[in-house]
Protein backbone atom coordinates (compact mmCIF):
# COMPACT_ATOMS: atom_id res chain seq x y z
CA UNK A 1 0.00 0.00 0.00
CA UNK A 2 1.23 3.34 -1.06
CA UNK A 3 0.81 5.97 2.07
CA UNK A 4 -0.58 9.46 0.76
CA UNK A 5 -0.53 10.94 4.25
CA UNK A 6 1.88 10.62 7.45
CA UNK A 7 1.55 11.98 10.99
CA UNK A 8 4.68 11.90 12.88
CA UNK A 9 4.09 12.84 17.12
CA UNK A 10 1.61 15.63 16.44
CA UNK A 11 0.59 17.59 19.87
CA UNK A 12 -2.32 20.17 18.84
CA UNK A 13 -3.55 21.87 21.99
CA UNK A 14 -6.30 24.54 22.97
CA UNK A 15 -4.68 27.69 25.06
CA UNK A 16 -7.63 29.06 26.69
CA UNK A 17 -8.12 31.44 29.81
CA UNK A 18 -11.75 30.36 31.58
CA UNK A 19 -12.33 32.91 34.73
CA UNK A 20 -8.93 34.35 34.11
CA UNK A 21 -7.18 30.73 34.64
CA UNK A 22 -5.00 29.97 32.10
CA UNK A 23 -5.52 26.19 30.92
CA UNK A 24 -4.38 23.93 28.47
CA UNK A 25 -6.52 21.37 26.69
CA UNK A 26 -4.04 18.87 25.38
CA UNK A 27 -6.70 17.80 22.49
CA UNK A 28 -4.31 15.51 20.25
CA UNK A 29 -1.39 14.32 22.13
CA UNK A 30 1.03 12.82 20.70
CA UNK A 31 0.24 11.23 17.77
CA UNK A 32 1.63 9.26 14.82
CA UNK A 33 0.03 7.00 12.24
CA UNK A 34 -0.46 6.84 8.57
CA UNK A 35 -2.98 6.78 5.57
CA UNK A 36 -2.75 5.07 2.62
CA UNK A 37 -4.22 5.51 -1.06
CA UNK A 38 -7.57 4.22 -2.13
CA UNK A 39 -9.11 3.59 1.45
CA UNK A 40 -11.60 4.61 3.92
CA UNK A 41 -10.06 5.84 7.31
CA UNK A 42 -12.36 5.77 10.27
CA UNK A 43 -11.95 8.12 13.02
CA UNK A 44 -13.92 6.32 16.73
CA UNK A 45 -14.40 7.63 19.76
CA UNK A 46 -16.55 9.42 22.08
CA UNK A 47 -17.34 12.87 21.60
CA UNK A 48 -14.44 15.06 22.72
CA UNK A 49 -11.50 12.92 22.38
CA UNK A 50 -10.21 14.99 19.79
CA UNK A 51 -11.22 13.35 17.00
CA UNK A 52 -13.07 16.25 14.82
CA UNK A 53 -9.81 18.41 16.14
CA UNK A 54 -7.60 15.95 14.62
CA UNK A 55 -8.93 16.37 10.98
CA UNK A 56 -9.14 19.73 11.09
CA UNK A 57 -5.35 19.84 11.82
CA UNK A 58 -4.53 17.39 9.35
CA UNK A 59 -6.64 19.79 6.48
CA UNK A 60 -4.66 23.01 7.89
CA UNK A 61 -7.38 24.67 9.54
CA UNK A 62 -5.43 26.33 12.70
CA UNK A 63 -7.28 28.87 14.26
CA UNK A 64 -6.87 30.87 17.48
CA UNK A 65 -7.26 29.19 20.50
CA UNK A 66 -6.19 25.72 18.72
CA UNK A 67 -2.15 25.39 18.39
CA UNK A 68 0.06 23.14 16.77
CA UNK A 69 2.73 22.51 19.38
CA UNK A 70 4.87 19.99 17.66
CA UNK A 71 5.22 17.48 14.98
CA UNK A 72 4.50 17.13 11.00
CA UNK A 73 1.45 16.05 9.02
CA UNK A 74 3.16 15.34 5.36
CA UNK A 75 1.18 14.84 2.06
CA UNK A 76 2.82 12.50 0.12
CA UNK A 77 2.47 14.19 -3.21
CA UNK A 78 5.20 14.28 -5.92
CA UNK A 79 7.10 15.12 -2.76
CA UNK A 80 6.23 14.84 1.01
CA UNK A 81 4.85 18.34 1.58
CA UNK A 82 4.09 19.51 5.11
CA UNK A 83 0.92 21.48 5.32
CA UNK A 84 1.83 22.97 8.94
CA UNK A 85 4.83 24.24 7.12
CA UNK A 86 2.31 26.08 4.41
CA UNK A 87 0.92 29.78 5.00
CA UNK A 88 -2.80 29.69 3.90
CA UNK A 89 -2.54 31.44 0.53
CA UNK A 90 -0.52 28.78 -0.55
CA UNK A 91 -2.76 26.16 0.68
CA UNK A 92 -5.58 27.91 -1.07
CA UNK A 93 -3.37 28.03 -4.27
CA UNK A 94 -1.68 24.02 -3.83
CA UNK A 95 -3.97 21.86 -1.93
CA UNK A 96 -7.72 22.58 -1.39
CA UNK A 97 -10.78 21.26 -3.21
CA UNK A 98 -8.12 19.86 -5.95
CA UNK A 99 -5.98 18.13 -3.75
CA UNK A 100 -7.77 17.70 -0.50
CA UNK A 101 -11.55 18.44 0.76
CA UNK A 102 -13.04 19.25 3.78
CA UNK A 103 -17.18 17.62 4.48
CA UNK A 104 -17.60 19.47 7.95
CA UNK A 105 -20.39 18.70 10.20
CA UNK A 106 -23.64 20.11 9.11
CA UNK A 107 -23.96 21.45 5.63
CA UNK A 108 -25.37 24.82 6.23
CA UNK A 109 -21.80 25.54 7.62
CA UNK A 110 -21.08 25.14 3.36
CA UNK A 111 -23.66 26.50 1.91
CA UNK A 112 -24.11 29.68 1.13
CA UNK A 113 -27.87 30.39 1.48
CA UNK A 114 -27.98 33.78 -0.54
CA UNK A 115 -26.89 32.04 -3.44
CA UNK A 116 -28.51 29.04 -5.68
CA UNK A 117 -26.59 25.91 -5.78
CA UNK A 118 -25.42 25.81 -9.14
CA UNK A 119 -23.51 29.24 -8.26
CA UNK A 120 -21.80 27.82 -5.67
CA UNK A 121 -20.56 25.20 -7.79
CA UNK A 122 -19.44 27.43 -10.59
CA UNK A 123 -17.98 29.98 -7.98
CA UNK A 124 -15.32 27.04 -6.84
CA UNK A 125 -14.60 25.63 -10.41
CA UNK A 126 -13.98 29.01 -11.67
CA UNK A 127 -10.98 29.58 -9.46
CA UNK A 128 -9.35 26.54 -10.49
CA UNK A 129 -10.84 26.70 -14.42
CA UNK A 130 -9.77 29.97 -15.05
CA UNK A 131 -9.48 29.47 -18.84
CA UNK A 132 -13.27 27.86 -18.87
CA UNK A 133 -16.15 30.01 -20.70
CA UNK A 134 -18.90 30.00 -18.09
CA UNK A 135 -21.63 27.15 -19.96
CA UNK A 136 -18.24 24.87 -19.80
CA UNK A 137 -18.21 25.07 -16.16
CA UNK A 138 -22.18 24.39 -15.51
CA UNK A 139 -21.74 21.77 -18.06
CA UNK A 140 -18.82 20.29 -15.54
CA UNK A 141 -21.46 20.75 -12.92
CA UNK A 142 -24.33 18.86 -14.52
CA UNK A 143 -21.86 16.26 -15.50
CA UNK A 144 -21.00 15.41 -12.00
CA UNK A 145 -24.33 15.78 -10.47
CA UNK A 146 -25.62 13.22 -12.82
CA UNK A 147 -22.38 11.12 -11.67
CA UNK A 148 -23.36 10.88 -8.29
CA UNK A 149 -27.53 10.19 -8.99
CA UNK A 150 -28.32 13.57 -8.04
CA UNK A 151 -31.55 14.86 -9.45
CA UNK A 152 -30.57 17.70 -11.42
CA UNK A 153 -33.21 20.39 -10.05
CA UNK A 154 -30.93 20.67 -7.21
CA UNK A 155 -28.67 23.31 -9.01
CA UNK A 156 -31.54 25.58 -9.35
CA UNK A 157 -33.05 25.56 -5.35
CA UNK A 158 -31.14 27.67 -2.81
CA UNK A 159 -30.11 25.88 0.00
CA UNK A 160 -32.94 26.32 2.31
CA UNK A 161 -34.98 25.02 0.04
CA UNK A 162 -33.80 21.44 0.27
CA UNK A 163 -34.17 18.97 2.88
CA UNK A 164 -30.99 17.69 5.34
CA UNK A 165 -30.38 14.28 3.60
CA UNK A 166 -29.96 16.49 -0.02
CA UNK A 167 -28.18 19.27 1.34
CA UNK A 168 -25.57 16.75 2.79
CA UNK A 169 -25.68 15.07 -0.36
CA UNK A 170 -24.91 18.64 -1.90
CA UNK A 171 -22.04 19.41 0.61
CA UNK A 172 -20.10 15.98 -0.25
CA UNK A 173 -20.90 17.08 -3.98
CA UNK A 174 -19.72 20.35 -3.64
CA UNK A 175 -16.47 18.76 -1.72
CA UNK A 176 -15.53 16.32 -4.61
CA UNK A 177 -16.45 18.78 -7.54
CA UNK A 178 -12.73 18.72 -8.53
CA UNK A 179 -12.02 14.90 -7.94
CA UNK A 180 -9.54 15.52 -4.52
CA UNK A 181 -6.91 12.54 -3.87
CA UNK A 182 -8.02 13.05 0.23
CA UNK A 183 -11.48 13.97 1.54
CA UNK A 184 -11.83 14.42 5.28
CA UNK A 185 -15.12 14.11 6.85
CA UNK A 186 -16.43 15.45 9.94
CA UNK A 187 -19.34 13.45 11.08
CA UNK A 188 -21.14 14.00 7.57
CA UNK A 189 -24.39 11.55 9.02
CA UNK A 190 -25.21 13.98 12.05
CA UNK A 191 -28.59 14.99 12.72
CA UNK A 192 -29.95 12.99 9.84
CA UNK A 193 -32.44 9.80 10.23
CA UNK A 194 -31.17 6.02 9.53
CA UNK A 195 -32.96 6.14 6.25
CA UNK A 196 -31.62 9.39 4.90
CA UNK A 197 -27.98 8.27 7.17
CA UNK A 198 -27.89 5.45 4.70
CA UNK A 199 -28.06 7.43 1.48
CA UNK A 200 -25.08 9.66 2.85
CA UNK A 201 -23.06 6.84 3.27
CA UNK A 202 -23.90 5.07 0.53
CA UNK A 203 -23.16 8.11 -1.60
CA UNK A 204 -19.63 8.17 0.03
CA UNK A 205 -19.07 4.84 -0.69
CA UNK A 206 -19.84 5.05 -4.15
CA UNK A 207 -17.56 8.52 -4.60
CA UNK A 208 -14.43 6.62 -3.12
CA UNK A 209 -15.08 3.89 -5.30
CA UNK A 210 -15.59 6.02 -8.89
CA UNK A 211 -12.53 8.04 -7.56
CA UNK A 212 -10.51 6.04 -5.76
CA UNK A 213 -9.36 8.70 -3.13
CA UNK A 214 -8.66 8.57 0.37
CA UNK A 215 -11.30 9.12 3.16
CA UNK A 216 -10.90 9.99 6.56
CA UNK A 217 -13.81 10.39 8.66
CA UNK A 218 -14.92 10.91 12.02
CA UNK A 219 -17.80 9.93 13.88
CA UNK A 220 -18.65 8.47 17.42
CA UNK A 221 -21.18 5.79 15.87
CA UNK A 222 -18.99 2.66 15.65
CA UNK A 223 -22.14 0.86 13.58
CA UNK A 224 -21.36 3.57 10.99
CA UNK A 225 -17.61 2.57 10.52
CA UNK A 226 -18.65 -1.43 10.42
CA UNK A 227 -20.24 0.31 7.54
CA UNK A 228 -17.97 2.18 5.71
CA UNK A 229 -14.71 2.12 6.65
CA UNK A 230 -11.46 0.10 5.43
CA UNK A 231 -9.62 0.73 8.37
CA UNK A 232 -10.37 2.23 12.01
CA UNK A 233 -8.48 4.12 14.44
CA UNK A 234 -9.51 4.87 17.64
CA UNK A 235 -8.96 7.84 19.96
CA UNK A 236 -9.21 8.13 23.86
CA UNK A 237 -8.61 11.29 25.32
CA UNK A 238 -6.48 12.58 23.15
CA UNK A 239 -4.52 9.60 22.36
CA UNK A 240 -4.64 7.01 19.55
CA UNK A 241 -5.25 3.69 21.34
CA UNK A 242 -5.67 1.27 18.68
CA UNK A 243 -5.25 0.97 14.95
CA UNK A 244 -6.26 -1.88 12.51
CA UNK A 245 -8.36 -2.85 9.90
CA UNK A 246 -11.91 -2.70 10.10
CA UNK A 247 -12.45 -6.46 10.17
CA UNK A 248 -9.98 -6.88 12.08
CA UNK A 249 -10.61 -4.51 15.02
CA UNK A 250 -14.36 -5.57 15.01
CA UNK A 251 -13.28 -9.32 15.11
CA UNK A 252 -10.57 -9.68 17.60
CA UNK A 253 -10.09 -5.64 19.45
CA UNK A 254 -7.62 -6.38 21.65
CA UNK A 255 -7.40 -2.63 23.58
CA UNK A 256 -9.91 -2.68 26.55
CA UNK A 257 -11.79 0.61 25.41
CA UNK A 258 -12.28 -0.74 22.01
CA UNK A 259 -13.99 -3.59 23.30
CA UNK A 260 -16.43 -1.64 25.20
CA UNK A 261 -16.86 0.68 22.35
CA UNK A 262 -17.21 -2.57 19.75
CA UNK A 263 -19.70 -4.38 22.81
CA UNK A 264 -21.60 -1.27 22.53
CA UNK A 265 -23.37 -2.06 18.80
CA UNK A 266 -26.46 -4.09 19.13
CA UNK A 267 -27.34 -6.77 17.58
CA UNK A 268 -30.58 -8.18 15.53
CA UNK A 269 -32.84 -10.20 18.08
CA UNK A 270 -30.18 -9.49 21.22
CA UNK A 271 -31.92 -9.16 23.97
CA UNK A 272 -28.91 -9.06 26.53
CA UNK A 273 -27.86 -5.69 28.30
CA UNK A 274 -25.15 -3.33 26.73
CA UNK A 275 -22.44 -2.03 29.21
CA UNK A 276 -20.65 0.53 28.47
CA UNK A 277 -16.97 1.81 30.23
CA UNK A 278 -17.53 2.58 33.68
CA UNK A 279 -17.01 6.36 34.85
CA UNK A 280 -16.53 9.34 32.37
CA UNK A 281 -13.72 10.17 30.33
CA UNK A 282 -11.02 12.65 31.53
CA UNK A 283 -10.62 16.47 31.18
CA UNK A 284 -8.42 17.35 28.63
CA UNK A 285 -6.79 20.00 30.32
CA UNK A 286 -5.72 17.73 32.96
CA UNK A 287 -5.41 14.17 32.04
CA UNK A 288 -4.29 11.17 34.17
CA UNK A 289 -0.75 10.06 34.68
CA UNK A 290 0.16 7.07 32.44
CA UNK A 291 -2.41 5.60 30.14
CA UNK A 292 -5.42 7.85 29.73
CA UNK A 293 -7.77 4.60 30.19
CA UNK A 294 -6.81 3.61 33.40
CA UNK A 295 -9.05 4.93 35.85
CA UNK A 296 -12.01 3.37 33.99
CA UNK A 297 -10.01 0.37 32.77
CA UNK A 298 -11.29 -2.66 34.78
CA UNK A 299 -7.78 -4.48 33.73
CA UNK A 300 -5.55 -2.30 34.91
CA UNK A 301 -2.57 -2.76 36.61
CA UNK A 302 -0.03 -0.40 38.64
CA UNK A 303 2.15 0.84 36.13
CA UNK A 304 -0.85 1.38 33.44
CA UNK A 305 -1.09 5.06 36.39
CA UNK A 306 2.65 5.22 36.10
CA UNK A 307 3.97 4.75 32.89
CA UNK A 308 2.45 5.59 29.13
CA UNK A 309 2.12 2.84 27.40
CA UNK A 310 4.11 2.50 23.52
CA UNK A 311 1.32 2.60 20.33
CA UNK A 312 2.87 0.05 18.57
CA UNK A 313 2.89 -3.26 16.31
CA UNK A 314 1.35 -6.28 18.07
CA UNK A 315 -0.16 -8.30 15.38
CA UNK A 316 0.75 -7.06 11.80
CA UNK A 317 -0.83 -4.35 10.36
CA UNK A 318 -2.01 -4.01 13.68
CA UNK A 319 -1.23 -1.12 16.43
CA UNK A 320 -2.23 -0.94 20.14
CA UNK A 321 -0.90 1.37 23.02
CA UNK A 322 -1.92 -1.32 26.22
CA UNK A 323 0.58 -2.91 28.79
CA UNK A 324 -2.27 -6.13 28.71
CA UNK A 325 -1.53 -6.93 24.97
CA UNK A 326 2.16 -5.69 24.62
CA UNK A 327 3.37 -7.64 27.34
CA UNK A 328 6.02 -5.36 28.13
CA UNK A 329 5.05 -4.70 31.37
CA UNK A 330 3.74 -6.99 34.11
CA UNK A 331 1.79 -5.91 37.35
CA UNK A 332 3.43 -6.31 40.74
Amino acid sequence: MKKILSVENLKAYYDVKVFGIERTVKAVDNISFEVYEDEILGLAGESGCGKSTLIKVLYGILKPPLYVKSGKVLYHLNQPVDILAMDIEDKKEKLYWKVVSYIPQGSMNVLNPLLRIKKQFTNILKVHHKEKAKGDLEEMVVEHIKNLGLPREVLNSYPHQLSGGMRQRVTIALATVLTPRIIFADEPTTALDVVVQRGVLQLLKDLQKMYRNTIIMVTHDIAVHAELTDRLAVMYAGKMVELSSTREIFKNPLHPYTKFLINSVPQIGEKTIKNSAPGSPPSLANPPTGCRFHPRCPLAMRVCSEKEPPFKEILPEHFVACFRVGGDEKDD
